[in-house]
């Protein structure tokens, strides 16, 4: 690998022109990316997407990163308040996601079946992600192999199980250099890169970016009016303008 001096931003703008910078820089320091199932080497990014708030500013992403021929996982979830990965709407962009060369993984929320100090069976955890796979397997070719843990309780982290590909699995998290934009702590925190550019995951969540810098509350509220708004208009065309 062309090993390049890392540049790292003094700060940071939640801006799809700063993740395009972003993605420049890491490209620029020899880093190639890589998906979950294949795992990271030395000089390799897993770069993952929690979809939390939006299904549209995640396919803008997805967009960008595509245009500079980056491949990314994309982790939707299926218990989400504020989308329903089974709508047309929806559908169609999850299938535009994936058709870009991206990796559709499952986004799982362990708080729809336990509560967080709860240490769930292995098999338990096993035999509900297996039925939420399935049903996301009805919008893609597949059900996916990855699975992101939605809030993650502790007893998750660092657990590998073998029915599927955990994010947080040791080998892809604790084993490794992992970077997140969770809660926007990227403004105090900027991110960095391993100076050994040893492999790395990078965690952002594309509700949080947009064309221009918006801060976390602003962007969960502005995703809850979205949210109800097309609630709303598909409710008034589906039961009232009949």
């Amino acid at each position: 690998m062309d090993e390049r001096p890392i540049q790292t931003p003094s700060s940071v703008a939640f801006t799809y022109d700063w993740y395009r910078s972003w993605l420049d820089r890491i490209e620029a320091a020899g880093y190639e990316f890589q998906t979950f199932p294949n795992g990271a080497d030395d000089g390799e990014v897993l770069l993952r997407h929690d979809v939390d708030l939006s299904l549209a500013s995640a396919l803008t992403m997805a967009r960008i990163e595509a245009e500079r021929g980056v491949e990314a996982t994309y982790c939707i979830l299926l218990t989400s308040p504020l989308y329903n990965p089974l709508e047309r709407a929806h559908r169609d962009k999850i299938r535009a996601i994936s058709s870009m060369g991206h990796d559709i993984a499952l986004h799982f929320s362990t708080h729809e079946y336990w509560d967080a100090s709860e240490n769930a069976a292995r098999s338990s955890v096993a035999d509900r992600v297996a039925a939420e796979r399935d049903v996301l397997g009805t919008i893609l070719p597949d059900p996916p192999e990855t699975v992101s843990f939605h809030i993650p309780p502790s007893w998750v982290l660092g657990r590998t199980f073998e029915e599927f590909e955990s994010t947080y699995r040791a080998a892809h998290f604790s084993d490794i250099e992992y970077v997140a934009d969770s809660g926007q702590r990227w403004r105090e925190e900027p991110p960095s890169l391993p100076s050994d550019v040893g492999p790395i995951q990078i965690l952002t969540h594309p509700g949080l970016w947009g064309e221009d810098d918006t801060d976390f509350g602003t962007c969960v509220d502005e995703s809850v009016s979205g949210a109800c708004q097309h609630a709303s208009e598909k409710a008034t065309r589906e039961f009232l303008d009949v």
